[in-house]
C-alpha cells in the first residue's frame, strides 16, 4: 500500500507516534488511541482475559457470580474459594510463577483488585499490561514488587494528578513505561526507575515540564512522548542528551527551542502546535525525520545542518514555495500537502536533484487544485525519480 503522511500527532494522531511503534499498541498508531471518554460502569462486566507470552487465554467466569448484579464484581470479590488457598478473584491462580508476560486489559481492575492477584509471585515477569482499567493514584506499591519487569503498561487508567516514586519503586528494571491517557498533571519524577529509556505520557493534562522533573532519566532516556498535553514551552529537557525520539504533537508550543544538546536525535515530531518559524535545528545533525505539519509555518528554512533528513513533513501550513531543501541528498519523503504552493517551478528546482526522493505529497496546494487534469503528469515530468505522488504509486 502507498505510504501516507501521518495525521496530526499526539497519541491519537500523526501516527500517534506512540501507537505505531508500541508493540502492544496494536495500537493505534499513529492510530487510534482509545477515546478519553468516561467508562460506562453500567455495561455488562467484561470476561476476564489474560495472555501468557503470546498465547491468548480466556478464563471462565466465576460460576457463583451474577453478571447482572453490579454490586458483586468478581474481579474484586475477596471471598475465598473451596480451599485450594487461592481466592475466587485470583483469576491468575492457574498461571505458573515462571510466567513472563501478562495482559490484563479492560477488566475494570481497581487498586483493590490487585492484592488478590498476587502479582509479586511472578518473579520472572518481564511485561505487564494493565491498560484500560480503573487504577488510580497512589498505586499499591506492595502489589507491584516485580524485580524482573522490563515493560509496564498503565495506559488509559485514572492515574494522577501525580505519579510518585514510592508507587513504582518495586519495578527498578523497567525500561519502557506507558502512562498515557490518564489524568497526570506533572511529569513524574521516578528516581527508582533509572533504567527507563522509553516514556509515554501521551494525552494527559501536563502544562509544563518542571525544572528537574526529568533529571532521573537523563542518562538513559531514548524516546519520550508528550503529545496531546497542554505544554506551551519547550523547556527543561536539555539534559536528555541521549534522546533519539522526541514527540510533542498536539500541544500549544509557539517556538522551537532547547534543542541544542540533542545531537543524537533522529525523530522530532511537533505537529499540531503553534509554531511559525523553523529555527533552532542546527544541533540536530543526526535528525532523520522531522514532522511539522499543522502549524503556522510560512517558509521552509533552517535545515542547513540537517543533512541526514529522510522524511520532512511540512503539510498544512502557510508555505508558498519549496525552498531550503535542495541540499538534503538523503531525503526520501517530502510531505507538503495543504499549503499555498502556486506552481511546480520551486518544486522542480529544489527536488529534482534529490536522487533518493521516492514520495511527494502536494495535494491541496493551488498547483494541484487549479490544474487537476495535468497535475500528476507535470509532477512526473518535473520529478522523474519519484515513485509515489500523493497516495498513488507512479506507473512505470
Amino acid at each position: 500500500m502507498p505510504s501516507a503522511p501521518p495525521a496530526p500527532d499526539s497519541s491519537a494522531p500523526s501516527p500517534d507516534p506512540a501507537s505505531e511503534r508500541r508493540p502492544h499498541m496494536e495500537h493505534s498508531s499513529s492510530s487510534s488511541a482509545p477515546a478519553a471518554a468516561e467508562k460506562d460502569l453500567s455495561a455488562p462486566k467484561p470476561q476476564r482475559h489474560a495472555r501468557l507470552v503470546t498465547e491468548i487465554v480466556q478464563l471462565p467466569p466465576d460460576p457463583d457470580s451474577d453478571d447482572s448484579d453490579d454490586e458483586r464484581n468478581p474481579a474484586v470479590d475477596p471471598s475465598p474459594n473451596d480451599g485450594d488457598g487461592a481466592p475466587d478473584d485470583d483469576f491468575l491462580a492457574t498461571y505458573p510463577d515462571s510466567t513472563e508476560e501478562l495482559h490484563l486489559q479492560h477488566l475494570r481492575l481497581e487498586n483493590t483488585s490487585l492484592p488478590p492477584l498476587r502479582l509479586p509471585r511472578f518473579t520472572q515477569l518481564q511485561r505487564l499490561c494493565l491498560r484500560q482499567n480503573e487504577l488510580s493514584s497512589p498505586l499499591p506499591a506492595e502489589c507491584l514488587k516485580l524485580g524482573a519487569l522490563e515493560d509496564l503498561d498503565l495506559y488509559d487508567n485514572r492515574l494522577g494528578p501525580r505519579v510518585v516514586d514510592d508507587e513504582l519503586q518495586g519495578v527498578p528494571k523497567v525500561t519502557s513505561l506507558d502512562l498515557s491517557f490518564n489524568n497526570i498533571r506533572h511529569v513524574p519524577n521516578l528516581p527508582s526507575l533509572s533504567a527507563v529509556d522509553t516514556l509515554y505520557l501521551v494525552q494527559n493534562k501536563i502544562t509544563r515540564i518542571e525544572e528537574g522533573a526529568l533529571d532521573w532519566c537523563a542518562a538513559k532516556m531514548r524516546s519520550i512522548e508528550l503529545g496531546g498535553n497542554r505544554i506551551r514551552v519547550m523547556e527543561n529537557i536539555e539534559m536528555l542528551t541521549n534522546l533519539e525520539e522526541l514527540w510533542l504533537g498536539k500541544n500549544k508550543i509557539r517556538r522551537l527551542e532547547c534543542l541544542d544538546t540533542f545531537s543524537k536525535l533522529k525523530i522530532l515530531s511537533i505537529q499540531s502546535n503553534r509554531i511559525t518559524k523553523m529555527e533552532g535545528l542546527e544541533g540536530l545533525v543526526n535528525l532523520e525525520e522531522l514532522y511539522l505539519s499543522h502549524n503556522g509555518l510560512k517558509k521552509i528554512e533552517g535545515l542547513e545542518k540537517n543533512t541526514k533528513l529522510r522524511t520532512l513533513d511540512v503539510g498544512n501550513n502557510e508555505i508558498e514555495e519549496v525552498e531550503g531543501v535542495s541540499h538534503l541528498a538523503d531525503l526520501e519523503e517530502f510531505w507538503a500537502s495543504g499549503n499555498k504552493i502556486q506552481n511546480l517551478r520551486s518544486v522542480e528546482k529544489q527536488l529534482a536533484g534529490l536522487k533518493k526522493l521516492e514520495t511527494v505529497y502536494l495535494e491541496g496546494n493551488p498547483c494541484q487544485t487549479n490544474d487537476r487534469a495535468q497535475y500528476r503528469r507535470k509532477v512526473m515530468l518535473a520529478l522523474p525519480q519519484v515513485k509515489q505522488i500523493d497516495a498513488t504509486f507512479v506507473r512505470t
